[in-house]
């Protein structure tokens, strides 16, 4: 009785702990090492104040604003299925960029939805003029114009890889998900599970799909469940 208290507590604690915890915190969990945590927030909480402090005329002003700064001083190369602490380097993917961007919204005031598709996944922001799409992996990637927002939508929800060749594997289900900042360490984990499936390391890519079905309900983890039980027979 005493043993299962004490673990009930631990939980407890536990969960307080990740309710307290910032996106990038939560997100910074799907890494085995601190190491790059701390730098990246302060240079967030850095950025944020100082944008703060300018008396911008729109909302739309000072996300762009946002938008831009946050491009210049931590997204420097595009690595595919790149971890969260590669953010410290400059090394970033779709979706720790997202990641980076939801931590800088929550703590900007921003109210924003993060939409994950089959391949992809950006944010749409809402605004007192008007909703802005990001696309985080492109510095140019802010759209005001709502004709143009419709349109990079729809493109989305075609859910083709850019550039597909016959090696690409093609999801059965169709994505087109809103997803809340608790779930992007979930699909962190189903991005490594992706990368250690390419490498075959088939333990790794059990685990990591193990890990990201306790945060996220994504249907590309029984898809890619399926695939790995099916390489592990052969």
């Amino acid at each position: 009785m005493k043993s299962t208290l004490i673990t009930l507590l631990v939980y407890l604690s536990i969960s307080v702990a990740l309710a307290q915890s910032t996106v990038l915190e939560k997100v910074w969990m799907t890494s085995s090492s601190t190491k790059g945590l701390h730098e990246v927030d302060t240079r967030i909480e850095k950025l944020v104040t100082s944008v703060g402090k300018r008396n911008y005329k729109s909302d739309l002003r000072k996300l762009s604003a946002l938008f831009m700064k946050t491009h210049s001083r931590f997204l420097h190369s595009y690595v595919q299925y790149s971890d969260i602490e590669g953010l410290a380097k400059g090394k970033y993917d779709c979706l720790t960029a997202t990641s980076l961007y939801a931590d800088i919204l929550t703590r900007a005031g921003f109210k924003y939805n993060i939409i994950e598709t089959n391949y992809h996944i950006f944010i749409m922001v809402n605004t007192k003029d008007g909703d802005v799409l990001l696309e985080t992996t492109d510095r140019f990637g802010f759209i005001d114009d709502q004709e143009e927002i419709q349109k990079t939508i729809a493109k989305y929800q075609q859910n083709e890889i850019p550039n597909a060749t016959a090696s690409h594997y093609q999801y059965q289900h169709t994505i087109y998900n809103a997803v809340n900042p608790d779930q992007l360490p979930g699909l962190l984990y189903i991005n490594q599970a992706v990368k250690a499936f390419n490498k075959e390391e088939w333990a790794v890519c059990s685990e990591k799909l193990s890990a990201a079905s306790q945060i996220t309900d994504s249907p590309r983890i029984a898809e890619l469940t399926t695939l790995l039980s099916a390489r592990a027979e052969r």
